[in-house]
């Protein structure tokens, strides 16, 4: 019996189970549902790196093309503006005309009249409008939106606001980490965005995360003992890409330990959980603790490190600065880099936690390793 892995820990790649997401998936499909201006056309999607962000907006996006909708996806690198237009056109060029002859009709293989001069507002406008005539509409999700320029956002903000007030059938999803969202919709004539439905993929509940679990397992064909379960739910701290890493490495270890077997009733036993758990942690500090503080200024990293040997999970900036001997003033524009990298997380006004689980016990087992890259 050939068995396949259920799990993706690919970035990006749809997992599936989208665990603890129902009420994200909930509010945008009762917002395509209620019509023009509802609540849940306009979202954007908040969490730290490795929380689920993309995939689940690849999945709001099918949602939306099944239902008839037409989707436009984009990251919010590069030219924002240009690659919506671009994608816009491309739609139009490949969608026929069917005029009429006589009684009958007949599909002519011409593309519809479109111009690439058409400037951004003039194609997105007539897009919407075309959709909205066919009792459907358009749907844009933008990724990383913290690293878009702010007048393509402000631009695409003005054209999607003109629209609703319009009774056309458009859509907008947004999503980026959360200390780069709440700096974009602070800025300036940003106040249409700060009405989206905001919704913070925060850590799943582990109870949601061992179901999530199970079935994946038991749907490939596997089962798992309850032990097992219990402490691989434990292990991903709820979230997101950890579920999909530990599931992974789990099920992998209980294959190659059973795979020679043809009378299938795999089971994955406790052994296999913590090899399999193991094996998950080991990449998950390759690839995204390590990552994540790679480059790092030396002063940055020292900063991190005197978080991870402050007791408490919150710490406050100005007990950082007396460990280092520095003023909070001068750590201020390293602490905001390591939130823009998404290591760190502000809490309250002065107080700082870490924003991708596991880091703290990364940083306190690797300080010696890390610091001698900076000379010891």
């Amino acid at each position: 019996m050939k068995y396949r892995n259920p799990f993706k820990p690919t970035a990006g790649k749809m997992p599936p189970v989208l665990v603890g997401r129902d009420k994200v998936i909930n509010d945008f499909i009762e917002g395509l549902e209620n019509g023009e201006g509802a609540p849940g056309r306009l979202m954007r999607i908040t969490g730290p790196r490795g929380s689920g962000k993309t995939v689940l907006l690849s999945e709001l996006a099918s949602i939306a093309g099944e239902q008839g909708w037409l989707v436009v996806n984009v990251s919010a690198s590069g030219d924002l503006l240009e690659s919506i237009r671009k994608k816009l056109l491309k739609v139009a060029a490949l969608e026929p005309n069917t005029i009429k002859v006589g009684v009958g009709s007949v599909t002519v293989e011409a593309s519809r009249a479109t111009s690439d001069s058409e400037d951004f507002e003039t194609v997105f406008e007539r897009k919407a409008r075309e959709m909205t005539s066919r009792g459907k509409g358009l749907l844009v999700t933008m990724d990383e939106v913290q690293d878009a320029s702010r007048n393509d956002v402000r631009e695409i903000a003005t054209a999607v606001q003109f629209l609703i007030r319009e009774d056309q059938n458009i859509a907008l999803v947004f999503a980026g980490i959360t200390t780069g969202v709440l700096d974009l919709l602070n800025g300036k004539a940003m106040t249409f965005l700060r009405r989206a439905k905001p919704e913070e993929l925060d850590a799943i509940p582990i109870d949601e995360v061992s179901d999530s679990l199970r079935t994946a397992v038991e749907e490939s064909g596997f089962s798992i003992e309850d032990a097992a379960l219990e402490r691989a739910a434990s292990a991903t701290a709820g979230y997101a890409y950890l579920i999909q890493l530990v599931g992974y490495h789990i099920w992998r270890a209980a294959w190659l330990r059973c795979r020679e077997r043809s009378d299938g009733g795999i089971v994955i036993s406790s052994v296999d959980a913590e090899k399999g758990i193991g094996e998950a942690m080991e990449e998950f500090k390759e690839a995204v603790l390590e990552t994540a503080i790679a480059g790092l200024p030396r002063t940055a990293v020292e900063f991190a490190l005197a978080m991870s040997e402050a007791p408490g999970r919150v710490v406050s900036t100005s007990d950082i600065a007396a460990r280092l001997g520095k003023s909070t003033g001068y750590l201020s524009p390293y602490r905001r880099q390591l939130i823009a990298r998404q290591i760190i997380e502000q809490t309250a006004p002065g107080y700082v936690t870490f924003s991708i689980p596991f880091m703290r016990e990364f940083l306190v087992e690797r300080r010696g390793e890390i610091l001698a890259r900076y000379g010891g």
